[in-house]
């Protein structure tokens, strides 16, 4: 049983999906997985939901491990397994600490070096490109920002960008107009926006002294799979790269006109091209 999204798409990347028998609220991807029973978050679990299911394993996140829910599963007797998400380490060793426990062993190891190999692709395509100075927002009022310690912020740097907000020394610090327009930022990820950047544009317009601004480097980005973390981190960073710097991956642009929630970096990079 998974107790988060991340959880529920490790589980069937590495081939466990069959034996899924619940799965948080918020989990939608896999699409088999949203036909999968519902048993509340991970901060908040449906014990009677969970328990009539009978699993063997119940996986959450380590920032729930103290709740009185899920110290009630371990009375029940329930295995529970609680895995970290917050670094593209932690992500890395929850794959491997999954595997391990559901006998996927070999599975997660090839699911880690695949997603190695996309990441390099990624990083080959960036090489000397210049940095440039991003700030990356998931709401507006107040003004929430991707901060230090995110893998959000670790996938920014990746993808040669410099946070902007990495200097508030929070995981998701609340910034004010006066400190962004200080920052100069050249580039603006903005989870308010369309992923085509129609909704939410004009909220931008009135500080053309923001360089991101000035150039037309307003970018939104779809919440699935940016702010999953999990197997398809490799694709956020491809989103995240192709926002940053565009100009590198316009040559290898379909001719046909793409999906805005799919870029063309985020589908090779899941097709290991």
């Amino acid at each position: 049983m998974a107790l988060a999204p991340s959880i529920t798409e490790t589980l069937f990347a590495i081939g466990a999906g069959p034996e899924v028998v619940g799965v948080s609220q918020y989990c939608d991807y896999p699409p088999r997985a949203a036909k999968l029973p519902r048993v509340g978050t991970f901060l908040t679990p449906n014990l009677e939901a969970i328990a009539s299911l009978r699993p063997t394993l119940v996986i959450g996140l380590g920032g729930s491990s103290d709740l009185r829910e899920t110290r009630a599963l371990r009375a029940l007797g329930y295995g529970v397994l609680m895995v970290n998400e917050d670094s593209l380490t932690e992500i890395r060793a929850s794959i491997r600490m999954i595997g391990q426990r559901v006998g996927r062993e070999s599975a997660a190891r090839a699911l880690l070096i695949q997603m190695q190999r996309h990441f390099a692709v990624i990083e080959d395509r960036l090489r000397g490109v210049p940095v440039r100075r991003v700030l990356m927002v998931v709401g507006h009022q107040p003004m929430v920002a991707v901060g230090r310690g995110t893998y959000l912020d670790e996938l920014i740097t990746l993808a040669h960008g410099s946070n902007i907000a990495a200097a508030a020394a929070q995981s998701w610090p609340r910034l004010s107009l006066e400190y962004i327009i200080a920052a100069h930022p050249q580039v603006i990820l903005d989870g308010q926006m369309d992923t085509d950047g129609r909704a939410k544009a004009g909220f931008w317009e009135r500080y053309p002294e923001i360089p991101a601004v000035r150039d037309g480097r307003i970018y939104g980005y779809p919440q699935d799979p940016t702010l999953h973390p999990g197997p398809r981190v490799a694709a956020s960073l491809a989103l995240i790269a192709e926002r940053i710097h565009p100009e590198v991956f316009r040559r290898y642009a379909p001719r046909t006109a793409p999906n805005p929630d799919r870029p063309a970096a985020a589908a090779r990079a899941e097709a290991g091209d």
